[in-house]
């Protein structure tokens, strides 16, 4: 076959690969930055990126392609992502394994003296991805309560009477939320790749870049620790400035001077290794680049094909591995006893039919079970016959903040099971939401297994697909009010203990 002729068919043949495993994946990516403002910086991402290749041009055109086989484990490594993160229906790694699979091919076609240029505006890609929302909120969560501490020791310092409960800040005439914008995590990663580019540009050696980019986290933190500070100073005069346009506006402003902080540091670190060059040049001196073709193979063309393969297998694979069969349950949910223990059903609901639609969710039960000494409790059962992507279980973690609440607590317990020696670990969560507070518990009933981590379900999930292929499984969520937690506790542990029993009546195992 005519070498250009074999090349434009490769080349061809990867877009049309690359386009069949990722465009609902970059789909959904694009929907993300549109419509999650934690995110919209993620437009700008790939350009940047782009920019960082065109600027290396000269390079990549006077250094020879040399095709190499070292970017096909790379690119096998990808493709098992890919379908790990489909199967299981979790975007976060099936939009890492399109970075890496980027990254794979760039070293398989252009090979190891170009990789050395490309390997960094591949990887940046990585901050044009949301992180999972129960990542983010075990990351926005301690920041929230460190930001709501040092404020309030600021505040009182200047003699205002405050004090705070979680995340809660109680003023005289008015209760501020420290919500994720004030936490910093909005704006950090947006600041951090951010400052990735301008230690690129204003630090000349490795050690002052990664220091730059780590002065990025407390930047972050104290400008937003400033903002809750004026928010509460102005709530003290007037409420009303502590919401609205107001509180909007000063956002953007303190982001702003971060930024600008940010930079000053940077300016400031440059300047001290400018006046440093006189005494030790090579100390902030960058390494030349040499020109040099280290490929051995210029005119290999099977790593390419190679390439082309590992995708088609991931195609196939990735068919094969997602063709699951549906499990009905064993009996209606609607069958469920209104008597569970002492507790005695007293009402149900319905979820609007777009909620319905978004969750996926094949059947549910909502319904209301009162103890004989009148604590009302909220069970939610929800199943799945086969779980795919768009149809799969939520997590309350990313439930529940969606809605307002805020996390005061969250840990594994463990349920021992009456009339046996078997214990079953579930997820205990006590969230506010201005002064009402609520305890939550919840587990995975799937395919005969009770687990409490969702990531751990996931795993399952994974291999019961491959092996079993069944996918099937259920949500159980158990919730009510806890404005004393030590009752709360006591109601719906027994509510569990005569409730998990009856679930197998109804789940396949």
């Amino acid at each position: 076959m005519n070498s250009r002729y074999s090349k434009h068919v490769a080349t061809i043949l990867t877009f049309v690969f690359m386009a069949i495993l990722y465009s609902g994946v970059l789909a959904k990516l694009v929907g993300d930055w549109w419509n999650d403002p934690n995110y919209s910086h993620g437009f700008l991402i790939p350009s940047i990126s782009a920019y960082l290749i065109w600027e290396r041009r000269e390079f990549l055109h006077s250094t020879r392609a040399a095709p190499s086989v070292w970017g096909l484990p790379v690119l096998f490594a990808s493709g098992i992502l890919y379908i790990v993160g489909h199967i299981t229906g979790e975007l976060l790694t099936q939009r890492l394994s399109f970075v890496t699979m980027l990254a794979g091919l760039a070293l398989t076609w252009r090979g190891k003296a170009q990789w050395r240029v490309l390997w960094a505006p591949i990887l940046y890609l990585v901050f044009m991805i949301p992180l999972p929302y129960i990542v983010y909120d075990s990351i926005a969560f301690p920041l929230k309560l460190l930001a709501t501490e040092v404020s309030i020791t600021t505040l009182q310092h200047l003699g205002q009477t405050i004090y705070s409960e979680g995340n809660l800040i109680f003023l005289p005439d008015t209760t501020l939320e420290v919500a994720d914008a004030c936490s910093g995590i909005r704006s950090l990663i947006s600041v951090l790749a951010l400052s990735i580019i301008i230690a690129k540009y204003t630090q000349h050696d490795w050690p002052r870049r990664f220091l730059l980019v780590a002065f990025s986290i407390p930047v972050v933190l104290f400008a937003n620790i400033l903002r809750i500070v004026g928010t509460g100073l102005l709530a003290v005069k007037d409420p009303d400035l502590s919401t609205g346009f107001f509180h909007t506006f000063s956002g953007e402003i303190i982001f702003l001077a971060g930024i600008l902080l940010l930079f000053g540091i940077a300016m400031l670190m440059a300047k001290r290794c400018r006046r440093k060059v006189h005494t030790d040049v090579s100390e902030c001196s960058v390494e030349p680049i040499h020109n040099i073709d280290n490929g051995t193979g210029a005119g290999k063309w099977w790593p390419k094909w190679a390439a082309i393969g590992i995708l088609l297998f991931t195609l196939l694979a990735n068919f094969g591995a997602t063709q699951v069969r549906a499990t009905p349950l064993i009996r209606s949910l609607d069958l469920l006893p209104a008597h569970i223990g002492e507790f005695v059903l007293v009402g149900d609901s319905e979820m609007d039919s777009s909620v319905v639609e978004n969750l996926g969710v094949d059947y549910y039960i909502m319904r209301v079970y009162r103890s004989p000494s009148g604590y009302d409790l909220w069970l939610y059962i929800g199943y799945f016959e086969e779980q795919k992507e768009g149809a799969m279980i939520h997590s309350p973690k990313h439930c529940y903040p969606g809605s307002g609440w805020s996390s005061l607590s969250s840990e594994i317990i463990k349920i021992k099971i009456p009339d046996s020696n078997n214990t079953i670990e579930i997820n205990e969560y006590i969230l506010a939401k201005n002064d009402a507070k609520e305890l939550v518990y919840y587990w995975y009933q799937s395919r005969g297994r009770v687990v409490a981590n969702e990531y751990l379900d996931r795993l399952y999930m994974l291999f019961d697909s491959l092996i079993k292929k069944r996918s099937d499984g259920a949500l159980i969520r158990i919730s009510g009010p806890a404005d004393n937690v030590q009752k709360a506790r006591k109601f719906q542990q027994q509510f569990i203990n005569a409730l998990y029993p009856v679930l197998w009546e109804f789940l396949p195992s």
